[in-house]
């Protein structure tokens, strides 16, 4: 991915390293900046039958609003992460993945600001 902004991706590790969600894209890393628009608990069904492959815990899911786009941010096994909470400004770090045409970023690295 190139860009022609040297302030929107710079490199990390000789990849690219995407600053904006407009810019985000699967198997890259981004270092996003934005606002928790919303925040959901989500569990996972436990299918029927004697081979049980879905885990039943419990995930966390926010969407962060960087203005350019929305990514959701996901924390596998946790119903809660400190912090995290409608309006929250926060920084993220991740490798981007896309989930049925959604930008997602899998237990990432986060600090409040």
């Amino acid at each position: 991915m190139t860009s022609g902004r040297s302030d929107v991706v710079t490199r990390l590790g000789g990849r690219p390293l995407v600053r904006t969600a407009a810019e985000a894209v699967p198997r890259h890393r981004a270092a996003l900046t934005g606002t928790v628009a919303s925040v959901a608990v989500r569990r996972r069904a436990v299918l029927p039958g004697p081979v049980r492959i879905a885990d039943p815990r419990a995930c966390l899911e926010a969407v962060l609003d960087d203005g350019t786009g929305t990514v959701t941010l996901r924390w596998l096994g946790r119903a809660q992460v400190a912090g995290i909470a409608v309006g929250a400004s926060i920084e993220v770090e991740g490798t981007v993945l896309d989930e049925y045409g959604r930008r997602v970023l899998l237990n990432p690295v986060y600090s409040l600001l």
